[in-house]
């Protein structure tokens, strides 16, 4: 198999909620692929066939908050090689590696820059470790 480019991440559906924080504040965040569906795109003349890879990344806050981001990641490739993913799919069986880990990283990158954004908003712990600073002792 070929691995052919990611054209695009996007969200269909951003939920965040904010009940209360506490001191103490256990962050958790998951990441999993729904679903597998067709994806037909023209571009001029040609049409190119791809799979849409559904996907749902969630933030908990436990106690006090949640992030729900669902999305899809748009992958074309050759027919054969997106027959084989459909198939491999409904099959239950897993896809081919380096597509999944391309597909995974390009939901995660995108979702948890978002995260981010939206905890800073919200006033709630940033949802990843960010980059300190810090002074050497003399």
């Amino acid at each position: 198999m070929i691995i052919m480019p990611i054209i695009g991440t996007n969200f269909t559906k951003i939920n965040v909620e904010r009940t209360g924080v506490a001191r103490n504040v256990k962050i958790n965040s998951n990441l999993g692929i729904k679903d597998i569906s067709d994806l037909d795109l023209s571009l001029g003349k040609s049409k190119q066939v791809g799979v849409k890879f559904e996907f749902e990344f969630t933030v908990k806050y436990d106690p006090g908050a949640s992030m729900l981001f669902e999305g899809e990641v748009l992958y074309l490739g050759e027919e054969k090689d997106i027959a084989e993913i459909k198939k491999q799919w409904a099959d239950k069986k897993p896809v081919e590696e380096k597509l999944m880990a391309d597909v995974m990283n390009s939901a995660l990158q995108k979702s948890t820059i978002k995260a981010l954004e939206l905890s800073s908003d919200l006033g709630l712990p940033a949802p990843i470790k960010l980059p300190k600073v810090t002074q050497k002792e003399k």
